[in-house]
C-alpha cells in the first residue's frame, strides 16, 4: 500500500510474513516517485528479503531502513511459506493410468502427444490451480484435476458406464481441461502469482490455442471431435459471467463443468 507523509513524500506501508505469523505496518520512507518505483519491485509479494529494521515505540510501527532479496541458497523455503503435503508422483500414476485406460485410440493419441512434450508435462504438474481460490500451491492443478478423475470414476463405476455420455470424452476434458494455466500462472518462491505475458488471454483460451495445434498434427482428426475436444475447454467455466467464451452445449461439457465446481469449491485451502 502507497500513502504520503505531510511533505508529500511516499512512502509504502507493508505486511511481511514468513511460515509463523504476518508483521503488519511496516513502512518504507522514500524520497521521491522514482524510488517508489525501485522500492515496489523490491517488495514484490513472493520476493524473500533480509531486512535492517527499526521499533517506533510510538507509533507501534516497524520502520525498514535496508533491505535486500536473498537467492535460492541463502534461505529454506520452508521457513517462510506453509505448503500442503501433497504427493505428486501418485497423482501422476492416477493420471498415467487415467490416459491408459481411455479406449478411443484419437483421445488416447492426443493425450499422448501432449504429454510426451517433457516442458508442458513438468509445467502441467507443477502449477497452481490459481492464485487465490482453489489450490493455490504447487502441484495445485495436478491435485485438481485428480479430484475431478476421482469423482468422476465413482460416477462411472456406479453406472458401469450404462449412459448415453461419451465417458473417454469427459476424461479427455477433464485432463485437458484447466491445461491453459501452464501458461497463466507460475509458482515463484512457493506463492503462486501470474504471467503478465498471459493475464489477457486467460487459461481457457490458451489451453483451446495448445490443444488446437496438437489435433493439427494428428492425421484425419475429426472436426467434429476436435470442435467438442476444444468446446470441452472454452465451456467448462459454465457462463459467460464467469469467463466461459462459450456456454456448455452437450451432455459432457455441462458434466465437466459441474466436476470443476464440486472440486474446486470443495477443496478451497491447502
Amino acid at each position: 500500500m502507497t500513502a504520503t507523509t505531510r511533505n508529500r513524500k511516499p512512502y509504502l506501508i507493508l505486511t511481511l510474513r514468513d511460515a509463523t505469523n504476518n508483521l503488519r505496518n511496516v513502512k518504507k520512507w522514500l524520497s521521491d516517485e522514482k524510488e517508489l518505483e525501485d522500492q515496489r519491485k523490491l517488495f514484490e509479494i513472493g520476493n524473500v528479503l533480509e531486512i535492517e529494521a527499526k521499533f517506533e515505540v510510538n507509533y507501534k510501527s516497524v520502520i525498514i531502513n535496508n533491505a535486500r532479496i536473498l537467492s535460492s541458497n541463502e534461505f529454506n523455503l520452508d521457513e517462510f511459506v506453509i505448503l500442503p503435503k501433497i504427493d505428486e508422483r501418485e497423482l501422476l500414476k492416477c493420471l498415467n493410468e487415467t490416459i491408459s485406460k481411455i479406449r478411443n485410440e484419437l483421445l488416447k493419441e492426443l493425450l499422448d502427444k501432449i504429454f510426451s512434450d517433457k516442458d508442458i508435462k513438468t509445467k502441467f504438474i507443477e502449477c497452481p490451480s490459481s492464485v487465490k481460490k482453489h489450490h493455490p500451491y504447487k502441484f495445485g492443478n495436478l491435485e485438481h484435476t485428480i479430484g475431478m478423475i476421482k469423482i468422476f470414476e465413482n460416477l462411472e463405476a456406479f453406472y458401469n458406464r450404462s449412459t448415453n455420455l461419451d465417458v473417454d470424452l469427459i476424461y479427455t476434458g477433464i485432463i485437458l481441461h484447466d491445461i491453459g494455466k501452464i501458461y497463466e500462472y507460475y509458482i515463484y518462491n512457493g506463492i503462486p502469482k501470474i504471467n503478465a505475458e498471459y493475464s489477457l488471454i486467460g487459461h481457457l483460451v490458451l489451453g483451446d490455442q495448445l490443444v488446437s495445434k496438437f489435433i493439427t498434427d494428428i492425421e484425419k482428426f475429426p472436426k467434429d471431435l476436435e470442435n467438442r475436444i476444444r468446446h470441452l475447454i472454452l465451456s467448462h467455466h459454465g457462463r459467460k459471467e464467469w469467463r466461459s467464451p462459450v456456454e456448455p452445449q452437450f451432455p459432457e461439457a455441462e458434466i465437466l463443468h459441474y466436476l470443476d465446481m464440486i472440486d474446486s469449491r470443495f477443496k478451497l485451502n491447502p
